[in-house]
Parts: C-alpha cells; structure tokens; sequence
C-alpha cells in the first residue's frame, strides 16, 4: 500500500463517519424550529434557519471533499510528500477496507441508538399509560429510523461502497 492510498482510505473514512455523524445533529436544529419563543419577532426563527442551512451545507462540503474529491485533498494539502518510503508493507485492497469501515461505522451507530430507542419507547409507554402528552415521542420515531439506517448500513456495506468508488470514479473521470 503505498502512502497515498493510505491517506484516501484514511480521509474517507473520517469523511463517512463525520456525515453518517449528521444523522444526530441535523434533526437536532429542525427539532428547535418547532419550539420557538412566541414572544419572537422571527428573528430567532430565521437565525434557526439559517444555522441549518449552513450546518447541513457543512457536512455536505465535507461530503464533497473527503469523500469525492480524496485525490485533490491529498493533492492540495502534500499529504503524501514527506516520506521516507514510498509504501506500506499492507496488503489489503480499498474496497475491502472501506466496507469494513462502514460495517464498523454502522455498528457504532446501531450500538448508540439502540438503548436510545429503547429508553424513548419505554419514556412513551410510561406517559401514555399516565396520560400524560409526551412531546418527546418525535424522538422515538428519530432513534428507531437512525437503528433501521444504520441497520441497512451494517448489511449493505458493499452497496455504499460501490456507490462511493463510483462517485470518486466519475469525479476523476471529470477532472482529466
């Protein structure tokens, strides 16, 4: 392996982590669109909106560049001039490395909102046998499609794989 594959696989997998990361933080900024201050003037409202769009145009950009465009990062920020030796004495292709990476990354994933699911799904349970409203039920239903999506992503590792060797494939295919 020589150290400029070492640096894509690197970079794309800081880069699959940080947007599957999104997951989390995104329906977090939607959900404090529906709690505004109704003595607002809708300043706050807009400010809301506007820190979603920049947050989701971030993690789009990361997506774009680390894992997309891995060649011109490396390229841009010398990540492979420097060394003494050309290569790494591993054995191990791309692909096979990238879809461990996202069986892991999804495995993280499931692990973290599991026991989420289950604490919101008892929460609900509690409040509705005490009639009590449970705004939190939202929450529910987020933690159950984050363990369906990482679930999917755990099983379907060389489908995303696929799809991301294609995607790099055509953004060099673009850039010659």
């Amino acid at each position: 392996m020589t150290i400029r594959t070492f640096w894509t696989i690197f970079i794309k997998i800081l880069g699959i982590w940080l947007v599957l990361d999104s997951v989390t933080v995104i329906p977090q900024f939607i959900s404090t669109l529906f709690y505004a201050d109704p003595n607002d003037t809708g300043q706050g409202f807009a400010l809301s909106i506007l820190l979603l769009l920049l947050t989701i145009g971030v993690y789009l950009f990361i997506l774009r560049l680390f894992v997309f465009k891995t060649a011109w990062l490396i390229d841009k920020l010398h990540l492979d001039k420097g060394f003494d030796e050309e290569k790494i004495d591993l054995n191990v292709q791309l692909s096979t490395v990238l879809t461990v990476t996202t069986i892991v990354i999804g495995g993280l994933m499931f692990v973290d909102s599991l026991p989420q699911l289950c604490k919101q799904f008892f929460v609900f349970y509690q409040q509705k046998s005490i009639f009590i409203e449970n705004p939190s039920s939202g929450w529910l239903i987020f933690h159950f499609v984050k363990t369906i999506f990482s679930y999917l992503i755990m099983t379907n590792s060389k489908l995303v794989v696929t799809f991301i060797d294609k995607q790099t494939s055509n953004q060099n295919d673009n850039n010659e």
